[in-house]
């Protein structure tokens, strides 16, 4: 290869560390013909040597962009005799996307499949998993590949993904390793051009390189012409040679010089979407051409017949083959295909041919479109649907069928996380008599899902209007939407409105019940008995799909006054979430699962969930979820005095947050610095900073963030001098807090009645606080709570009374990884001449994130199968996380995890 050394080297590398059992993967980007392909089978060449690893590869072909999980299906083809290796779910999934059963499956089963079916077959010798244009992989076989590369950690796989640029993609690939292609320098253009016979003067050389980039395809189309001389005048006379344009037409003089017979046979095969040379050669003798029509093209190199598959040279030859043609060539072409596919028992293939060649409203071909969609959608191609839906609405007859083909693609577009297609999709249907209620529905969710919460909030209020007379139980779901929507706008008052509408709706008593636990959440109204209880009660009473009455009690446990039960509610709901595919719920889940993880001071587990819950945001296009996630984030990094992250990972959740107006992640972001500031001593930076949430009218003030960061912003005021600001602020937000019954929220208040008290009353507020196990669950508070105490103590001269208190504090830091805290605790047991503690490393901080958590499933009985299965990861893989944890954690058994505190 000319000019790739660089690129080489660092595939090389790729491929040392996969057979090192270090996953990697790589992004080529780069326009079309500039060497991307070449690198992939330099990759596949050099696999073989000196141990050759095991190569899948496969390409995107932009005919085929709509066929769910046909780039999958030649990807896996190889290897599907080890799908017995799956979980029984996850196989059943994969064999009904990939067309071997009728099983049903989704996006998010089968992406799983894929994940654990890779480290399968890496468990025989390292694997390289190459994928060309992936711009043109079907989405959901995008998707899924996508999926695996961001969880192949510790498996012997290299992955190599190519796309071209500026080719808009349908899959998000941030946070991938890239490299990106550049043309080559004129040096090894020279070489190049020299290669294939044509040798220029350097003037003529450099410029010919400069107008064409050095785009390595389109020297060597232009080299291969009869007469390449030719492009020089043009450059002369212009000063430019469009890459594009030239290559095509370099193409299309290729394709010139064959007969009518073999351009008409070269149609047809650039029409055909699945190249299979059958009905390519089928279509054409329906047309009445020759059998030997393709042979020419085969001949010159235009295409390559390999046993039942035609592939074209590159796909370029076959976009220029296909664009150049007239609307009435392509169209005989697509009924030809049609015809052979429909005489040959393929009528879905056959309509979509069809229904390409159309240009009249059709209703026939419109049903059986949809149909074809519904299919599709039950197999997990929920990006074909969109496509077979949009083209169903183009040729349906009337326009409420047009219309609600349209409101319908919309629907799966949001399933798929495409808020911003499903937007795009709503437009078009804006001036149609779409139904008041749906129309708010869909607006309002693509708002919740990637605009602005307060807009949301207001679009989902009507549709729940709208419903609440004909449909009491789906406007009840609707005003949770709402409620949250509030919430994240920042607006609490339109939060308890939304949630008080539903007691007025005519709803079963389960979900009356639930909303009378959303409303006094604090308080625990609803026992833990009626919470398990509630799923089943409300679905009976035909709430909706099984996941909303399970996010229900997710969301009230997630408010009440116990965490631990919160926690097993979370873990509950994800499964079932996981189970049914529902990436988008799933996101929304992780975050009450972290959430309460902080409160519970299972901070690297919790860290982790917002990790999985910040690449899911990515891949559904949830942006708001997105800033949430980074600054949830933050605050992980900011208790444990993570200051680079935390501040880098706050900036980022602002940039997202301001412009949509998400004032829960702005205010989360804005309380991680002042968290992190008031840890460093920083305590007029931290009254800065969380002074910003109560400020009316802030970007990043939001009620139900300030509330639970009262005790937080009161110490940073009077360490800052400012404790009549503090007062002012509690007094303000009284109304709010003046009824709190959950006790960690009113040991919360009475730790910062503490801090603005006088010596004769602080020590009460203090006591009250941490009486009665009011903090058990929330050690990091607790902690806070003694540490403050004890410096109380040792200012009034009870250093006796002061040392234990502090010295519980500065343990619990410790064991919680809350290192600036911890610092601050241990110098305060020493002003009070207590020993120093012992200065242990908990279980959390001797692990990795994975590693803990497949330990902590272990230890409760869990196989590696069982694990891999909830954790999306091969036995394999957990095996080697547990062989790898065992060592750190001083034990050689499995059974003696269930000795050990995961916390």
């Amino acid at each position: 290869m000319h000019g790739r050394r660089g690129e080489q080297e660092a595939i090389a590398r790729l491929l040392t560390d996969a057979r090192s059992g270090r996953s990697g993967v790589l992004v080529l980007r780069g326009e079309a013909g500039i060497g991307k392909s070449s690198l992939l089978r330099h990759a596949a060449e050099t696999a073989a040597v000196p141990e050759p690893m095991r190569v899948l590869a496969c390409a995107g072909v932009e005919s085929e962009v709509e066929h769910a999980f046909s780039g999958l299906l030649g990807l896996l083809r190889p290897v599907l005799d080890h799908l017995d290796a799956l979980p029984g779910v996850q196989a059943d999934a994969l064999r009904g996307a990939l067309g071997i059963t009728d099983s049903a499956a989704s996006d998010f089963l089968v992406s799983a499949a894929v994940l654990t079916l890779l480290a399968a077959v890496a468990a025989d010798r390292p694997l390289l998993v190459t994928v060309d244009d992936v711009q043109w992989l079907d989405r959901a076989s995008a998707a899924a590949l996508l999926f695996a590369a961001r969880r192949l950690a510790g498996e012997p796989v290299a992955m190599l993904l190519a796309v071209r640029d500026p080719e808009p993609l349908l899959v998000n690939t941030a946070g991938l390793s890239e490299l990106v292609l550049h043309g080559l320098p004129p040096e090894d253009a020279a070489q190049l051009l020299d290669a294939y016979g044509w040798t220029l003067p350097a003037r003529q050389r450099d410029a010919l390189v400069a107008a064409t980039g050095g785009n390595p395809l389109a020297l060597i189309e232009l080299a291969r012409l009869d007469e390449p001389e030719r492009a020089l005048p043009d450059l002369a006379m212009t000063g430019a040679l469009p890459v594009s344009a030239r290559v095509r037409s370099a193409f299309l003089r290729q394709v010139e010089v064959l007969s009518a017979d073999g351009r008409a046979a070269l149609l047809v095969a650039a029409a055909e979407e699945s190249g299979n040379a059958g009905t390519v050669l089928g279509a054409a003798a329906r047309l009445g051409l020759p059998a030997d029509a393709l042979g020419p093209a085969e001949r010159s190199g235009l295409v390559q017949l390999t046993g039942v598959e035609l592939r074209f040279r590159h796909p370029l030859i076959r976009s220029a083959v296909y664009a150049d043609a007239s609307f009435d060539r392509r169209r005989t072409a697509h009924l030809a295909i049609a015809a052979y596919l429909s005489a040959s028992g393929e009528e879905d293939q056959a309509t979509w041919h069809l229904a390409v060649a159309t240009t009249a409203p059709d209703e026939k071909i419109a049903a059986a479109l949809e149909q074809g969609a519904d299919a599709a959608r039950r197999r997990g191609g929920a990006a074909a649907a969109i496509s077979v839906l949009q083209q169903a609405a183009r040729l349906s007859e009337s326009p409420a069928d047009r219309c609600r083909r349209t409101v319908t693609a919309a629907f799966v577009a949001l399933d798929a996380g495409r808020p911003g297609l499903a937007r795009t999709l709503v437009d078009q249907v804006m001036a149609e008599p779409v139904p008041p209620a749906i129309l708010a529905q869909l607006n309002g969710t693509i708002e919740l899902y990637s605009g602005d919460p307060a807009i949301a909030y207001s679009h989902l209020m009507r549709c729940a209007e709208l419903m609440a007379s004909a449909e009491p139980e789906e406007a009840a779901w609707i005003l949770t939407l709402a409620a949250g929507s509030a919430l994240h706008a920042g607006d609490m008052a339109a939060t308890v409105l939304a949630t008080r509408r539903i007691t007025d709706l005519d709803c079963s008593p389960a979900t009356l019940r639930a909303a009378e636990g959303l409303l006094k959440g604090y308080e625990g109204v609803i026992t833990g008995a009626e919470l398990w209880e509630l799923p089943g009660a409300m679905a009976q009473a035909g709430g909706g799909g099984g996941e909303r009455e399970w996010m229900w009690a997710t969301v009230i446990g997630w408010m009440g006054p116990d965490d631990h039960q919160a926690l097993r509610l979370a873990e509950a709901t994800g499964r079932r979430v996981r189970a049914a595919g529902s990436p988008a719920l799933l996101t929304e889940v992780l975050f009450y699962h972290a959430d309460i993880e902080f409160r519970l001071g299972h901070w690297t587990e919790g860290a982790a969930h917002a990790e999985e819950g910040l690449r899911l945001s990515y891949e559904t296009g949830q942006r708001g979820w997105t800033a949430t996630f980074l600054a949830q984030s933050a605050r992980f990094a900011a208790v444990r005095g993570e200051a680079a992250k935390c501040r880098m990972l706050a900036r980022q959740a602002l940039e997202i947050a301001l412009p949509l107006r998400e004032r829960v992640a702005a205010a989360t972001a804005t309380g991680a610095l002042g968290l992190l500031a008031l840890g460093e001593d920083a305590s007029k930076e931290a009254f800065t900073e969380l002074m910003r949430l109560v400020e009316r009218g802030s970007p990043r003030s939001n009620d139900f963030v300030a509330f639970a960061m009262l005790p937080d912003l009161v110490e940073a005021a009077v360490r800052a001098g400012h404790p009549e600001q503090a007062r002012r602020v509690t007094a303000a937000m009284e109304p709010q807090t003046g009824g709190i019954g959950g006790p960690a929220a009113l040991a919360r208040k009475h730790r910062y009645l503490a801090i603005l008290a006088d010596d004769a009353h602080a020590e009460s507020h203090y006591r009250s606080a941490l009486a009665g196990g009011m903090l058990d669950q929330h050690p990091f508070d607790r902690a806070r709570t003694q540490l403050l105490y004890g410096e109380w103590l040792r200012r009034n001269h009870r250093r006796t009374e002061a040392q234990p208190i502090l010295t519980a504090s500065a343990e619990t830091f410790e064991a919680l990884g809350a290192a600036p805290w911890a610092r601050r605790a241990v110098v305060q047991v020493r002003a009070a001449g207590g020993a120093v503690p012992h200065q242990s490393r908990s279980v959390a901080g001797l692990l990795s994130p994975q590693e803990l958590e497949v330990s902590r499933l272990a230890s409760k009985g869990l196989s590696n199968r069982e694990i891999g299965a909830r954790l999306h990861l091969s036995p394999r893989t957990v095996g080697s996380h547990l062989y790898r944890a065992f060592p750190k954690l001083g034990i050689s058994a499995r059974a003696e995890l269930r000795d050990l505190d995961f916390g």
